[in-house]
């Protein structure tokens, strides 16, 4: 497996970019961003030893959903590729089982996240405040808004 060492505000990865690897932070840490170095950057979150980013890219073979910059000097990585990754399945079933857990407790996070924004967008559209909403916003939120509901009488559930 491939280690590669970083320095602080070095970019790993780029937001678009294709790559057909993963990295797993072997010590320092990393910061997950989108739209990185525009007006619009949005840190997502600070990843630590242990934890791991780019499996989407890795795992769905579409370009890279965010930009990674080390936040430390001796930032050091391991690069999982493929190859890498199918032999963990035989040879080291812990870490496969480890980087599942960090994507479920990531899923579970996101909808967690969505469902408060769909509870929010149903408020607002709910609440009348004497503003007239622009009538494409209105649309894009009721339909949301219906996508919630039929999420919320579907069961599913998330714990």
């Amino acid at each position: 497996m491939k280690q590669i060492a970083f320095k602080k505000d070095d970019v790993i990865c780029r937001q678009g970019e294709t790559g057909a690897c993963m990295y797993c932070i072997r010590s320092g840490s990393v910061a997950v961003y989108t739209n990185y170095g525009t007006d619009r950057v949005r840190k997502l979150a600070e990843l630590k030893e242990g934890e791991f980013f780019g499996e989407m890219e890795l795992i769905e073979n579409e370009p890279r959903s965010a930009t990674v910059v080390a936040l430390t000097d001796g930032t050091l990585l391991d690069e999982i590729t493929e190859n890498t990754f199918l032999d963990y399945f035989e040879q080291d079933p812990v870490k496969v089982f480890m980087i599942l857990q960090q994507l479920s407790q990531r899923l579970r996070k996101t909808t967690k996240d969505y469902l408060e924004v769909c509870h929010a967008i149903c408020d607002v559209t709910e609440q009348p405040d004497g503003v007239p909403m622009d009538p494409e916003l209105q649309a894009r939120l009721l339909a949301i808004q219906n996508e919630y509901m039929m999420f919320n009488m579907s069961g599913l559930r998330f714990y």
